[in-house]
């Protein structure tokens, strides 16, 4: 009964992995996409320009050559050593006593070899395996994190044009009952209370208006440095 739950579990567990994990090229496009979203764009961008992609992918070169080397590892300790003995009866047939001087055997042949490496080499290739996945696995991850820290940067960077829009709106609409009411103070018309008032919304939306420009300048720093590039140098149809 409990292998039987073990081995459920274990089946489960596969299953929610094969559909949880998501294939590569849908975290990062196609580096060739020619039909890219802009969104996708920026992505590519910042995949293409992180230091820490570079590293992961790297890291998988490296896994990959570690195990070629492993597969090879247990050659390393199988030594062979030959000796031939014939050579020296050819000089020399009999000792000082007089009596043939023979060697045996004429030919020594000798294999040398460890047999823990051998019986471990199939562990070795599989942990080499892992490793090999394992980096892989880590490339995902760092493309996802790219991804995700790539789109909130962008949305971020959207929301503050549209806020910085709204700003520019209404301090064009605060100036223009500003100067209407300096106009009809002048004449009488409206009480100073009432040009304070004026005079007051339209310096408040002047200042609102300065911080979301300032709002704006920030996010698309911090854009520009995940995607490695200048804002004015990112050329796509899909760009606003």
């Amino acid at each position: 009964m409990r292998k039987t739950f073990l081995f459920l579990l274990i089946l489960a567990a596969l299953t929610a992995q094969a559909q949880m994990t998501v294939p590569l090229p849908t975290i990062v496009a196609p580096l060739d996409s020619p039909a890219v979203a802009f969104e996708d764009y920026l992505v590519q961008l910042a995949w293409i320009n992180s230091h820490d992609g570079h590293i992961a992918l790297q890291e998988v070169l490296n896994a990959e050559d570690r195990a070629k080397n492993t597969k090879l590892e247990w050659l390393r300790d199988i030594q062979a050593t030959f000796n031939l003995n014939e050579a020296n009866l050819k000089f020399k047939k009999t000792d000082s006593t007089g009596t043939d001087n023979v060697f045996f055997p004429r030919y020594n042949f000798g294999l040398n070899f460890s047999p823990y490496n051998i019986l471990s080499q199939k562990n070795k290739n599989n942990i080499s395996k892992r490793d090999i996945k394992i980096a892989e696995e880590k490339v995902q991850s760092k493309q996802r994190a790219t991804r995700a820290e790539t789109l909130t940067r962008y949305a971020y960077f959207k929301m503050t044009n549209t806020v910085l829009l709204a700003r520019r709106q209404v301090e064009q609409e605060t100036k223009s009952a500003f100067v209407l009411v300096e106009q009809l103070y002048r004449t009488d018309e409206k009480t100073f209370e009432d040009y304070a008032a004026a005079s007051s919304n339209y310096y408040q939306a002047q200042e609102a208006r300065i911080r979301a420009e300032n709002d704006v300048l920030q996010a698309r720093i911090a854009l520009e440095e995940v995607i490695g590039l200048f804002w004015d140098q990112v050329v796509h149809p899909g760009k606003q």
